[in-house]
This record gives structure tokens, C-alpha cells and sequence, in this order.
């Protein structure tokens, strides 16, 4: 499915994805003498690409056409077909340098990742049967992609010309660290990616350090900041990368940052409750999940937590490789 945006020259394409989220919503940036450039573009499947195919047709184009691809995260559902893609038409891919490593898939990368999640789970104390099943599942979504390189980088404040319109690079970390958004300041546009999801709050993942850094980033916290910044820009609408649109930007930024207080605040009552470690609190937010859900529930449970630790609510200890999480003020309601 294709459809018109509120700008002219640019449109919108749905396509299926096999993950709960449902379809992912990716751009075609189309104004005469520019380059023909897509923003995203859905995972590797038959599905996926079937649907890319009949968007582009029915706007007058073919994969062979593409100039430029623009790559928001480094999330399967945003980036699996671009190796396909790439090699098609030649286009060439432009996201934050962040992404590259994981665009590129190597072997060395994803013995890193492996061991960063295995440590990761273990100071959570996730038992062992949990974490293999949460390895099988995360590790089958490397089928979605394919691995591609990069062939220019975009960072904060960085312009870049699409559809007619000169918009502003936001780097906005917290659902990855990697992400990017684009503004229009006279439509007052933003392309928000999966940072502003109407009815999803979306999930700051925990991640290994960045290309260049020996410590992982805070992601929630960053998320929140990520937020508060775009509430404070001028935005007509916001078109995202799942779900409709969204015409209140400053509202949903209240609700979504409300929601992951109610979040800190169940947190709180679970360490109440004798919750000691990050599994302890995974499990009583999120019972009777999925492998895949359960990952995204320990990096959420470890992002409240985080939260609140800065915030001194809280602090950690460890007990051998376990970290332990205790009320800094066990008396307070």
C-alpha cells in the first residue's frame, strides 16, 4: 500500500513484517531532479519485498531507480532488505555512523553482541533456560538481513535534501542509539521513525557501547531526553514508522513520558515487594511473555531501574557478577 503524506513529493509505503509491531511505514522521497531516495526499508522477506515492488510501481517506479537509500536504525524491520536493494540499483546508503557496525554484520561484531547480552543477562540473573531461549529467538531475526555497507553518514545538524524540502538531521538516541529524524521546519514535519510511535511506546533497547566508546549508553535516560527535545520543536505532524499519524506531538510526548513514570513507580513497588534483582523485577511487570518480548522486558525493566538509580531512588550492589537493586528509602510510600 502507497499513499500521498501531507507533502508533496514524498510518500508513504506499508509493508508487512513478520514481528508483532505489524507493518512497518517506509518513505519515498520523489521531487523531480533529486535523487529518487527511500527512508527504510522493511525486513528481508518474500512479503516485504513483494510489497516494496507494488509500492514502487504504482508511483511510477522500480527498485532500479532508487539513487539513495536512508537508513533511520539499525533494526531489522528498517534496514533487512538494503543489501537487496543496494545491489539492484547501486543506490547508495546514508544512515548514522552508529549503525554501521551492525549494518555490516561481522563475524567479530556478533561474537561482541553475543558476549555483551550473555554478560548482560547474567548480572540480570536470568536463568540459564531463559537466556538460550532468548538467544534462539533474537539470533533468528538475523535471517531478516543481509549484511551491507555504508556509503555516507549523517549526524546531528546535518541537512539533507529530499522531496523538494531541506530537512534537519536529528540524532535522537534511546530506542536505538543510532537514530535518526528528520525535520521540515516550514511544513513543521517530522519523519519520527519508531522515536514517536502513536499507540506504541517504544522500547529504549539496551545496547553495547557505540562504535568508539567503552561504556553502553543509558538508554532510557536518553530516550526521555530524546523526547523532551522534540516536545519543545515546532511540529505540525509527525509521520512514523508504525501506526498513523500524529498531529499532537507535545501531547503524546506527556503521555509517553507519564507512562514510563507509572513504569518507574511499579518498579519501585516491586522492590517493595522483595524484588532484588533485574530478574526479580522483569518478572513481576512482565509475567508470561515471549522469548523475544522477555529481552525487550529485561532491557526496559533495566532502563527504569537505571532511571531511578540516577535519580537516587535506588542503588546497586552486587552479590558475585549479580547485580543487586535496593531502596535508598525503604520507609517512603
Amino acid at each position: 500500500m502507497s499513499q500521498e503524506t501531507p507533502l508533496e513529493y514524498l510518500y508513504a509505503i506499508e509493508l508487512p513484517t513478520p514481528y508483532p509491531v505489524g507493518p512497518v511505514t517506509v518513505y519515498l522521497a520523489a521531487a523531480p531532479g533529486e535523487p529518487l531516495t527511500l527512508i527504510d526499508t522493511g525486513p528481508r522477506t518474500g512479503a516485504t519485498r513483494g510489497a516494496l515492488d507494488a509500492g514502487l510501481e504504482r508511483l511510477g517506479y522500480g527498485v532500479p531507480d532508487l539513487m539513495r537509500i536512508v537508513i533511520t536504525h539499525a533494526h531489522v524491520d528498517h534496514y533487512g532488505l538494503a543489501s537487496d536493494l543496494v545491489a539492484q540499483s547501486q543506490a547508495k546508503l546514508w544512515t548514522h555512523a552508529w549503525n554501521i557496525v551492525t549494518l555490516g554484520q561481522s563475524d567479530e561484531d556478533r561474537m561482541r553482541r553475543i558476549s555483551f547480552y550473555a554478560e548482560l543477562m547474567r548480572r540480570a540473573a536470568v536463568p540459564d533456560d531463559i537466556m538460550t531461549a532468548i538467544g534462539q529467538a533474537t539470533g533468528a531475526m538475523n535471517r531478516y538481513a543481509q549484511p551491507v555497507a555504508v556509503d555516507a553518514t549523517l549526524k546531528e545538524g546535518d541537512t539533507l535534501s529530499m522531496a523538494n524540502r531541506t530537512w534537519q538531521v536529528l540524532h535522537t538516541p534511546g530506542h536505538s542509539a543510532g537514530l535518526l529524524c528528520f525535520y521540515e521546519p516550514v511544513s513543521q514535519t517530522l519523519l519520527s521513525s519508531d522515536h514517536l510511535l502513536a499507540d506504541i511506546s517504544s522500547n529504549p533497547v539496551v545496547e553495547p557501547p557505540p562504535p568508539g566508546m567503552r561504556e553502553r549508553l543509558r538508554s532510557l535516560a536518553l530516550y526521555r531526553q530524546s523526547l523532551e527535545r522534540v516536545a519543545a520543536i515546532k511540529i505540525a505532524r509527525a509521520l512514523p514508522s508504525h501506526g498513523p499519524v500524529i498531529d499532537d506531538v507535545p501531547g503524546l510526548v506527556r503521555q509517553r513520558l507519564a507512562f514510563h513514570q507509572r513504569r518507574m513507580d511499579r518498579v519501585l513497588e516491586a522492590l517493595r515487594q522483595g524484588a532484588r534483582t533485574t530478574w526479580d523485577v522483569t518478572k513481576l511487570l512482565f509475567p508470561d511473555l515471549s522469548p523475544l518480548d522477555t529481552f525487550l522486558a529485561i532491557s526496559e525493566a533495566i532502563g527504569h531501574l537505571e532511571v531511578l538509580e540516577l535519580e537516587d531512588a535506588i542503588a546497586s550492589s552486587h552479590e558475585g557478577n549479580v547485580v543487586i537493586w535496593s531502596l535508598v528509602r525503604p520507609d517512603e510510600p
